[in-house]
């Protein structure tokens, strides 16, 4: 999907975060346009299964951390194919077509404008390590970002474990830190984390699911 660059949302964004010295960014929906992508390839899995199909406003209502949940509601029976296996195939066949997506505009802006303010910048993702790794690199971004964590696993299970590794990590405040991510997981993890959070509604889960619990989204 092709976004015009909207200067007043990489505004809002940029009074969110004013302060702050560490930027933690989720990756996919936040960074990564790939909403539709991921539609796609959940759409083969449900076709596979004689499941009904998703569009993108219902995938974004129904998309939930941890993603047991989101399989389970899409009625997917794991008595007939694991859980764990469902999860890889989603991921090969995510990794195989990723390449041509892009970055969303505003969002690179972002954290271009923070590379040259020499602010510090990390990703916190549920995608596990080497995929995260590999994506990042492929963006040519590996030098912007001080910290990359992934998962362990292609579960896309919690990334709090993480997120209190990143923190002990990066050695800056607490109140110095904020993450922007686009699901109520990444609200989770700051709470867990004891930091701020923004959420952006041009992601994974629609603003309609994001609203009733933080005052701070930032609506595209």
């Amino acid at each position: 999907m092709e976004y015009e660059l909207k200067n007043d949302l990489v505004q809002k964004i940029h009074n969110a975060i004013n302060g702050k010295e560490h930027v933690i960014w989720d990756w996919n929906g936040t960074l990564l346009d790939d909403v539709g992508h991921a539609v796609v390839i959940m759409n083969s899995l449900l076709e596979e299964h004689q499941l009904p199909l998703l569009d993108r406003d219902r995938y974004r209502k129904v998309f939930e951390f941890p993603v047991l949940n989101y399989y389970k509601n899409l009625g997917f029976d794991f008595d007939k194919e694991s859980f764990e296996n469902l999860c890889h195939r989603f991921v090969d066949r995510f990794m195989a077509g990723f390449h041509s997506l892009p970055l969303i505009p505003e969002m690179k802006s972002v954290v271009l404008q923070l590379e040259e303010d020499r602010r510090m910048q990390s990703i916190l993702s549920a995608t596990d390590q080497l995929n995260l790794e590999s994506m990042v690199s492929h963006f040519e971004l590996s030098n912007t970002f001080r910290f990359v964590f992934g998962i362990n696993n292609k579960l896309a299970s919690s990334k709090i474990e993480r997120g209190h590794e990143l923190i002990q990590e990066s050695g800056l405040p607490l109140n110095k830190t904020v993450i922007i991510g686009d699901t109520l997981h990444d609200l989770e993890v700051a709470r867990a984390l004891g930091i701020d959070a923004v959420l952006i509604s041009h992601g994974h889960q629609c603003p309609t699911r994001l609203r009733p619990h933080h005052e701070m989204v930032i609506e595209v």
